[in-house]
């Protein structure tokens, strides 16, 4: 069984993922679903546009059949044959417009995810160096003094006070 791993901000709580956070494979999933989601309006303007050009040659073919005159159907099948490419450019149009549509909205989802995690990893960064940073800024040393301590005695913590005598 496989676990997914978060990044938990530090207002989530204990043992709480915040709402923002991400998955390193929610991206990937989000790719794969906006892939397929381009896929189907692809072919759905592909099932579309061939029942209309179906269609439409079927009404040709019939029209022409009842030409009086070869020349006749040939000149009905010529002037279709603007038509056709107005269509044509039509249909690729229509496929830009999607193909461009998934690339916005990849790059949208990408920005945010990135925006996202850095606010979050920010945050935490910021919350673990709360006191370095008034020290930089204010010249209070209280935060890091009091740090400094708190880690020495830490460190000292097992080990016996020296001799008042000695340093």
């Amino acid at each position: 069984m496989m676990t997914e791993p978060t990044i938990a901000l530090p207002d989530a709580g204990p043992g709480k993922a915040s709402q923002g956070a991400s998955t390193p494979d929610t991206g990937i999933n989000d790719f794969a679903r906006l892939c397929a989601d381009t896929a189907g309006r692809i072919a759905e303007l592909n099932s579309r546009a061939l029942s209309t050009t179906l269609d439409e040659q079927r009404a040709i073919a019939l029209e022409a059949a009842s030409e009086r005159s070869p020349f006749d159907a040939w000149r009905l099948n010529a002037s279709y044959a603007l038509a056709g490419t107005a269509k044509a450019a039509a249909y690729w149009r229509h496929v830009n417009e999607i193909l461009l549509g998934a690339v916005v909205d990849a790059v949208t989802d990408t920005e945010s995810r990135l925006n996202r995690d850095f606010m979050a990893w920010s945050a935490a960064f910021k919350d673990s160096a709360s006191g370095l940073g008034s020290t930089i800024l204010t010249g209070d040393p209280t935060h890091a003094v009091r740090g400094a301590t708190q880690a020495v005695r830490i460190v000292g913590a097992d080990e016996k006070p020296p001799p008042s005598g000695t340093r």
